[in-house]
């Protein structure tokens, strides 16, 4: 998990691809940035039409490949 903290402290302020596994085979994919990065959790500014919102993920989602993060 160490390793994943490290290598998001390096995104933080690039704009990211998101993709989130809702389950079921739904995943929902959105365009990004990391806002802030805590110890157990990372918050994500999600970009929309003219919406911004936020997203929590864990280093746990991380790391079972729940939530992937891609550079644009």
């Amino acid at each position: 998990i160490e390793r994943i903290k490290n290598g998001v402290s390096a995104l933080v302020g690039k704009r990211l691809r998101v993709s989130v596994n809702k389950g079921r085979k739904r995943i929902v994919r959105y365009e990004g940035e990391i806002s802030g990065v805590f110890p157990s959790l990372i918050t994500l500014k999600i970009y929309g039409d003219k919406v911004i919102s936020s997203l929590t993920a864990s280093y746990s989602d991380l790391l079972t490949g729940d939530v992937k993060l891609k550079t644009i």
